[in-house]
């Protein structure tokens, strides 16, 4: 969209969470790139993608891969954040479906977890 409105199409330049509508693919050159389809290791889920479906926070799927990808710079860095942390960084993912709560409580829940990070 170039417009950096919702942050659905978040990836993570260098752990660190950008709009890829935004971010040209050339300024990524070098870089390390971990995109959505990058959270699974080995054919398993990450603790956070089922945290996601154990708390039901994706409803209609469009916001849920950038609310991932920046979950997951969250947690790599404060790896058992509560709510206000888990608000604050994700102020830039737009939910359609309005379910916050969900999102929020299954990022704190990771958290939470043994091993929980990302």
């Amino acid at each position: 969209c170039d417009r950096s409105e919702c942050g659905a199409c978040t990836v993570l330049l260098n752990g660190q969470p950008v709009y890829a509508c935004a971010h040209l693919a050339v300024w990524a050159e070098g870089a390390d790139v971990q995109t959505v389809e990058g959270l699974a290791r080995d054919g398993h889920l990450s603790p956070l993608q089922q945290a996601f479906i154990e708390h039901n926070a994706p409803q209609c799927g469009f916001c849920t891969p950038g609310q991932l990808m920046t979950a997951t710079a969250l947690l790599n860095t404060v790896p058992r954040p509560d709510m206000e942390q888990v608000k604050q960084a994700l102020v830039g993912n737009l939910c359609r479906c309005a379910n916050y709560n969900a999102i929020v409580e299954a990022v704190v829940a990771t958290g939470t977890q043994p091993g929980g990070t990302a």
